[in-house]
């Protein structure tokens, strides 16, 4: 069995050598999310700000937005049914701080969308039951839940046939859908099957993997602490591009024609190039949309690349460990995957990202667009081949595919235009590289900077966390309108508050602002508000404790001061206010002498 093979040189060789897409890699990167649950986001093992803040929530829901203005337009190439609900799946929601975002936003579609609100759902999905439960637990979800705006599933992209919903039990699978289905995948896609390739000297190469660990032995083969001690050796070999013709059938003539588009570009003698395949992204594709008949939107954000020119040179695949681990996403081949599916795809075309966005529109019209289509001439060699419509390509290579799905996009026009506005423009790879430097590389940032950020993040409560400590040191001694900017979003701020991690404490802060604002009662109820969600803690007892004596309310600034104590019994700033109230109020407290 995998973990007792013996050891061979100065490693424990865990299988012997295989394709990528069935070796071991994603059999312990299931087993890592499936052992850590929530833990995995909330105790920070898996980084997630970057795609869990109130603005890719609010970016995400403006592209949403616009691809229902375009199939609500009349002649639109993909009508939607009002009678029919339109579901939004998320793949891979993980801790659900994503999902929590994205539904705040949509909550602003029944005033600027002609749909029924009540017929869009949202549905949350994972492969582990566990967090499942936590999403149900979870009081940030229990509005949507009662109202069937949300609804939550097991489904493993790669592997299932159909999602069967936890509470309203509809079952969706293939061609059960009137309206086109809408896909969220955000760090998913790196963390599915790939199959490794190189073209070396014109010629096609299969990699091959064999997973090891720097230990000489490991007794489980599926540990997640191996993925930590990863020792994996590569080998390739020469492949047609009928590769996939056996495994996966349905797909045979696109995955052909994606492995013959890369032939084709770097089969000059001197080219090389190494590719990734996300075989396991292409198979989830392909699933989804079936249940709606072909037509699609597909909305995703991961670590990759769609400049086919990074690809150059022969490389191992880099595999990068950060608790769990991650590969880079070929988003340029799952553009070439959409487009050969008569689809197109909208890329960012920023290079330096630690999150690329893009949104592929699968349409199910093979011949939709291809009239205004012309061949450009190409120096490479042609591949002439039929697409599995009525119309030939007559070259499938080069910039002739950017071409074909420029086409197609051009019946999308609010699509493109949002997508333009909220993901190339300023993006959530912009926000994420802005708050990271402001907090990194400013020493000392002005409280109004800091507003405009809060209010660039849609007044994210993460961002407001992390610059706490120069909010309060400020806003004492800012101006009077700085001071109503700031109060004016705080309630806003709030509500978008989603418990994940119990030691950031939320609550706490916002009712440390607001002693710093001299409004004691909001003070109070945030301070309860974090004793609710964090826990009894003695600094937030001496808090409200300090709130009631500036309210003149000294015995229950003197009760608070007492259970701070009751917590812990040497906090001399508590006593010392005991102890000035029963100088100053004696009448009040002989009681309690």
């Amino acid at each position: 069995m995998p973990g007792l093979t013996p050891p061979t040189g100065d490693r424990c060789r865990l299988e012997e050598f295989t394709r990528c897409s069935d070796s071991l890699l994603w059999k312990l990167m299931m087993s890592f999310y499936d052992r850590n649950g929530v833990e995995s986001w909330s105790q920070g093992i898996v980084p997630h700000f970057i795609t869990c803040n109130a603005f890719i929530g609010r970016a995400y829901a403006k592209v949403l937005l616009g691809f229902l203005h375009d199939c609500t337009c009349a002649n639109s190439k993909i009508p939607l049914n009002k009678t029919e609900p339109l579901y939004i799946i998320e793949l891979g929601a993980g801790s659900g701080k994503f999902s929590f975002f994205i539904l705040q936003a949509i909550k602003e579609l029944p005033e600027v969308f002609e749909f029924p609100a009540e017929k869009v759902v949202y549905v949350m999905t994972d492969f582990t039951w566990n967090n499942l439960k936590f999403w149900n637990d979870h009081e940030s979800f229990r509005p949507y839940l009662d109202c069937g705006q949300l609804d939550i599933a097991i489904f493993d992209a790669v592997h299932d046939e159909t999602i069967r919903l936890h509470h309203s039990n509809v079952v969706i699978g293939r061609s059960t859908l009137k309206n086109p289905i809408c896909v969220i995948a955000n760090y998913l896609f790196d963390t599915l099957c790939h199959d490794i390739f190189q073209i070396e000297a014109g010629q096609l190469k299969e990699g091959l993997i064999s997973v090891g660990s720097r230990n000489l032995f490991e007794t489980d083969a599926l540990d997640p602490e191996i993925i930590k001690r990863f020792d994996n050796h590569f080998t390739y070999r020469v492949i047609n591009e009928n590769y996939y013709a056996e495994s996966e059938p349905e797909d045979s003539c696109h995955l052909r024609r994606i492995l013959r588009w890369y032939r084709d570009f770097f089969g000059d003698a001197s080219d090389e190039a190494s590719i990734l395949l996300p075989i396991g992204a292409l198979r989830a594709l392909r699933r989804l949309t079936s249940f709606s008949c072909g037509r699609a939107l597909v909305l995703s954000g991961d670590k990759g690349n769609n400049n086919h020119e990074q690809f150059r040179g022969l490389n191992d695949p880099h595999v990068a460990v950060h608790g769990s681990f991650s590969v880079m996403v070929n988003y340029h081949a799952i553009g070439l995957y959409c487009t050969s599916r008569s689809g197109f795809v909208l890329h960012d075309p920023q290079e330096e990202a630690s999150l690329k966005v893009s949104v592929l529109v699968f349409t199910n019209q093979e011949d939709a667009v291809l009239a205004t289509f012309q061949p450009s001439t190409m120096g490479h060699q042609s591949s002439p081949f039929y697409d599995l419509g009525r119309v030939q390509i007559h070259n499938w290579v080069g910039s002739d595919v950017e071409r074909l799905s420029a086409a197609r996009s051009l019946a999308f026009p609010n699509l493109c235009r949002a997508f333009s506005d909220s993901i190339t423009s300023f993006g959530p790879n912009d926000f994420f590289v802005v708050q990271k430097s402001m907090k990194d590389d400013t020493e000392r940032p002005t409280l109004k900077a800091i507003v405009a950020l809060l209010k660039l993040s849609n007044w994210d409560p993460d961002v407001f966390y992390k610059f706490r400590d120069p909010i309060l040191q400020q806003v004492s001694a800012c101006t009077i309108k700085l001071r109503n900017d700031l109060c004016r979003n705080l309630p806003q701020l709030w509500r978008q508050h989603f418990m994940l991690d119990k030691n950031k404490d939320v609550a706490f802060e916002v009712g440390r602002l607001y002693y710093g604002l001299r409004m004691y009662q909001k003070a109070i109820r945030f301070y309860q508000t974090s004793i609710e969600c964090s826990g009894e803690h003695h600094v937030t007892f001496h808090n409200m404790g300090l709130c009631y004596y500036s309210l003149s309310q000294y015995q229950l600034a003197f009760h608070h001061f007492g259970k701070a104590l009751l917590l812990k019994n040497d906090y001399t700033k508590a006593r010392a206010w005991q102890d000035k109230l029963h100088r100053e109020k004696p009448y009040q407290f002989e009681d309690l002498k």
